[in-house]
């Protein structure tokens, strides 16, 4: 039998842990399907080199094929380098494979594969090409550096599948009141002008067996009694049948799972009947990317609803799902600020708004970052910002002794941009007023600050203030090290 490790790299950055990531799991359940013996390695950044280099030599011999790093984005250090130029020289026969949903921003000298997109059916041509004489894949080496890198969604669309199952081993050690992550279906049925997500505008139904869904419910229960979900679909809401698909099977459960997720707000506003929907299935942590209040703003940007309708609605959720379930719903509202045509002005009501109407629940604000990289999937204003009413500023001096000499943000491949409301010194300024807010009031953690590692029970994850100062899990995280090493 085939051997392969897999490093999870997107399970937190210099050992904070902000959950597992599904997609690597994903891929080894996927693998072994396929007959591989596979083992994920969790929390990867928060190793030091002696560890993994001890790991890797407890675990490879003449069956280990690979070594895999999942990245989310592309999270990357000097220790994984230095990891992975020890593995060429200690191990010079296996190969090193890099996964990741978009094209990789760092620079390797010793990865070389490269898997960029939801990466099952293009892992296993790759790996039947290496060790199974195969065909040899359809790379993009233009990308990735020259490295061979396989667009998966254009060239092996793994969307849809009617199975998404994860299934954990005993060796993951996983923890009862950890969050898992799952999928209930892939890609959003909407394109809006800000996104950068890579399957956009699908038509029909994309979402996974109900049957499948309850199989990994159960069995993560069963043996881990694990109850808690983050849930990585785009929009979860996007139909009403999917919701109600997922709520028949839940309600047969033997216990009541937590899900929390991305929901767009204008949907549930005006299809108030998906309330109770998601009500059935303990759907109770939804994410609103707002992004503005503004009308004419929105109606560019592909959200048209007219805000003062969005704004009771939101509330009306709100008053809604806590009347029925009280604090155990969470609420996280997202704006971006220096959207086109958006005022300042707007933005300082939107503030007013959260401070009147939203304290006790969560929000963030963003300026609108356009990348200046290569990306390789880009929304349609960082593909065409001149378009959409943005000019450079990267000469404009004020604007870079703000960047450079405040460091005001990470504003690293990032357009510093200027349009007719504002400059992105101004977005982030008033941003900073806006996230201010949470200084002065009891606003709760945002939906995905829940779902860290080493946060103890629901309830004490729930009763968290966006100002609470979230611990390291640093005991967990080696204790879950020294258990790895020990097998």
């Amino acid at each position: 039998m085939f051997k392969c490790i897999l490093f999870n790299v997107a399970s937190g950055t210099n050992g904070v842990g902000n959950g597992r990531s599904v997609g690597v799991y994903r891929i080894a359940h996927y693998l072994r399907e396929h007959s591989w013996d596979v083992e994920v390695i969790d929390f990867a950044t928060g190793w030091t080199l002696d560890e993994l280099c001890a790991l890797a030599k407890s675990r490879i011999d003449k069956d280990t094929k690979f070594i895999g790093f999942s990245h989310m984005y592309s999270v990357w250090s000097e220790t994984l380098e230095a990891f992975a130029g020890w593995l060429k020289l200690a191990y010079p026969t296996v190969d090193l494979i890099s996964g990741s949903g978009i094209a990789p921003q760092f620079k390797s000298v010793y990865l070389d594969y490269y898997i960029q997109g939801f990466g099952e059916h293009s892992l296993i041509e790759l790996l039947q090409w290496l060790y199974s004489n195969g065909q040899r894949p359809r790379f993009s080496l233009a990308k990735a550096n020259n490295k061979h890198l396989i667009a998966s969604n254009e060239q092996y669309p793994a969307f849809p599948m009617s199975s998404l199952m994860v299934k954990y081993e005993d060796r993951d050690f996983i923890q009862q009141d950890e969050w898992l992550g799952i999928e209930f279906a892939r890609g959003c049925k909407f394109a809006c002008d800000f996104c950068n997500f890579p399957v956009l505008g699908v038509k029909g139904d994309y979402s996974r067996d109900q049957e499948d869904f309850r199989l990994q419910l159960m069995d993560a229960y069963d043996r881990f009694g694990v109850t808690n979900y983050y849930v990585s679909d785009e929009t979860f809401n996007d139909r009403t049948e999917k919701i109600t698909k997922f709520a028949d099977v839940v309600e047969t459960l033997s216990f009541k799972p937590y899900f929390t997720g991305f929901i767009r707000a204008d949907l549930l506003v005006s299809r108030s009947a998906d309330q109770e929907e998601l009500l059935r299935m303990n759907f109770l942590g939804h994410f609103y990317g707002v992004e503005t209040f503004y009308h004419t703003t929105g109606k560019a940007i592909g959200k048209g609803m007219n805000p003062y309708r969005l704004k009771e609605g939101i509330i009306n959720n709100r008053k809604f799902f806590e009347s029925h379930v009280g604090d155990k719903f969470r609420a996280s509202v997202s704006l971006i600020a220096g959207l086109p045509h958006e005022p300042k002005e707007s933005l300082y009501e939107t503030i007013d708004w959260l401070e009147q109407h939203w304290q006790g629940q969560a929000f963030s604000m963003y300026p609108l970052e356009i990348p200046n990289s290569e990306f390789y999937y880009l929304s349609k204003i960082s593909k065409d910002w001149v378009k959409y009413g943005y000019r450079d500023a990267t000469n404009d001096p004020d604007i870079v002794e703000y960047v450079v000499n405040r460091q005001a943000m990470e504003f690293r491949d990032i357009l510093l941009w200027k349009n007719e409301c504002m400059s992105i010194r101004e977005a982030d300024e008033i941003s900073k007023k806006a996230e201010s807010l949470k200084n002065k009031y009891e606003y709760k953690q945002n939906n995905f600050g829940l779902i860290r590692t080493g946060l103890g029970t629901l309830e004490d994850r729930l009763k968290l203030l966006e100002r609470s100062e979230l611990p390291v899990p640093t005991a967990f995280i080696k204790s879950y090290i020294t258990r790895k090493l020990g097998l």
